[in-house]
């Protein structure tokens, strides 16, 4: 594993529409010899390194639940990935071996740099080879597991806790890796990134540990872990009540909490998957024109049903996503993209599925879009703008750029009050490429144009709309040049927004969104 491909496919969240990237960032940075300026510190309480926070990014995840994804400066996300991938060796044997992990982090090829080992869809292989035998499965998960690490844990898990705390200096590795997680996020000891890859490898260095505590306590204890999320089986309910307080015990020791509300008890048998999962894929589609579409009305009649059975659940989202290897006749093109357009007013976080199919589809032929898709783009922009949700903005004006929609007068009013880095920067190439109704009003972006932002969460703003011209700088200096870090970056031509992945038909295929997980899981 190289430290470019962690700093070129697991560094932004996935989650992030098409146009930003990390891979300009990664090939100049890791041919840069010498490294510049603060690239080429060590951790070191006296080493005048700044620190930094991270860019937020609102995801929508369904219902009125959401997750709060991090942008991390780039100075600072080098810094933890090149400790990383260096100390490798001695941090790999602290990731693996545990026979309960199945997201012990693996080197990907493709996709991200690093993922869990076994995919999500593999809990139906787990829970049919784990219940073997058994009559009581415990399904429990942490709650707000990123969000309450404490990264003083860190080195807790890779040297123990004594050793930790008595050893405070940075020959130990774990201090190392705690002080650049720490000084990424302005200095906080609680919570790690939910985004970058590097956070999986943090988790799982804790994770391995509960489940190690949790073996030597309990060594019939069969089961899995996908992260946070366990499914433990037993053969009695006593044996699962009692995993239940030792498994809670484990954990407090690294400061983490299992959710109360998330924890069930079930005897089984139990379904391997959600019953809407199953009954969704079992809905035929016929070849004809005509059978394909009444065949697709029932199975989104179905899915709206099964929608309001299971709220919270992703049952539109997978719906959307098992539809990608249909193919769609002609003349159920129209129909069918207003089928996908039902799903995104009530349920925004569909959005990203919706447009997968509709954006990968059109880039392939499929035909114009349907008109309908700009007013819904428009009244998602306007009903969630003020609320910075960022994901359903952000990709109502990405679906604007793709598919040559236009940002109303009123989205645009709407979006220039969006402190948000990632939709301004949408917004800001939309203006560009004649997709506005009017001139955007950017007095609120044009005040993070200064030299403090490049180190606060609206960084990647204050970076990529000076180098793109986009913004005026603050004072009438390019204070993005005179900085030593972020200087050599636009010298080199680093950009983080590339406008020709915003394009129409003719741009490469769009990243898939991850078909969400579908087991029955308590904590889904």
């Amino acid at each position: 594993m190289a430290l470019g491909d962690l700093l070129a496919r697991g560094y932004f969240p996935k989650e992030l529409p098409r146009p930003f990237v990390t891979a300009p960032f990664a090939n100049t940075i890791t041919q840069a010899k010498p490294l510049p300026a603060d690239f080429a510190k060590t951790p070191s309480k006296r080493n005048g390194l700044r620190p930094a926070k991270a860019g937020k990014y609102s995801l929508a995840r369904g219902g009125l639940f959401r997750r709060p994804l991090s942008i991390c400066n780039p100075l600072h996300y080098f810094l933890l990935s090149k400790e990383l991938i260096e100390n490798w060796r001695a941090i790999e044997p602290r990731v693996s071996g545990s026979s309960l992990a199945a997201t012990s982090p693996d080197f990907k090829v493709i996709g991200r740099a690093i993922d869990g080992k076994w995919p999500q869809t593999a809990h139906v292989n787990f829970a049919r080879d784990r219940r073997l035998g058994m009559k009581y499965v415990l399904q429990t998960d942490i709650n707000r597991f990123y969000g309450s690490i404490y990264t003083h844990s860190i080195p807790w898990a890779l040297h123990s806790k004594p050793i930790a705390k008595l050893n405070r200096s940075f020959t130990l590795l774990g201090n190392k890796i705690d002080y650049w997680v720490r000084m990424a996020q302005d200095q906080q000891t609680m919570g790690i990134p939910i985004g970058p890859d590097s956070s999986l490898v943090l988790a799982e260095l804790i994770m391995h540990r509960c489940d190690e505590a949790l073996l030597n306590k309990i060594p019939s204890a069969k089961g899995f872990r996908f992260i946070d999320d366990y499914e433990l089986s037993f053969k009695t309910r006593m044996e699962a009540e009692d995993a239940y307080d030792i498994l809670e015990s484990c954990l407090s020791e690294y400061e983490l909490r299992l959710n109360a509300k998330k924890t069930a008890i079930k005897e089984l048998p139990l379904p391997l998957e959600k019953t809407w999962a199953t009954e969704l894929k079992l809905l035929p589609f016929r070849d004809s024109q005509g059978g394909q579409a009444a065949d697709l009305h029932n199975y989104f009649s179905r899915a709206f049903w099964l929608h309001s059975q299971f709220p919270g659940e992703a049952v539109l989202q997978f719906a959307i996503a098992s539809l990608r290897n249909v193919s769609i006749a002609a003349g159920n093109w129209p129909m069918f993209q207003k089928l996908l357009l039902l799903c995104v007013i009530p349920e925004p976080a569909t959005l990203p599925y919706v447009l997968e199919q509709i954006i990968q589809r059109v880039n392939a032929g499929a035909g114009a879009p349907v008109k309908e898709i700009e007013e819904i783009a428009n009244q998602l922009i306007q009903a969630h703008a003020n609320l910075r949700h960022s994901s359903e903005v952000a990709n109502a004006i990405w679906a604007c750029l793709a598919l040559k929609l236009e940002l109303s007068t009123n989205s645009v009013d709407a979006v220039s009050q969006c402190d948000d880095p990632v939709v301004a920067l949408l917004a800001l190439d939309a203006e560009g490429q004649g997709r506005t109704a009017k001139v955007i009003d950017k007095a609120l972006w044009t005040s993070h144009m200064t030299a403090d932002a490049l180190y606060d969460e609206h960084w990647l703003l204050a970076y990529e709309a000076n180098v793109k011209a986009w913004l005026p700088n603050g004072g009438g200096v390019d204070f993005v040049a005179t900085d030593p870090n972020f200087g050599f970056l636009k010298n080199e031509n680093v950009f983080f927004y590339d406008s020709s992945r915003a394009t129409p038909a003719g741009a490469a295929p769009i990243p898939m969104p991850t078909l969400p997980t579908i087991v029955t899981f308590a904590g889904y």
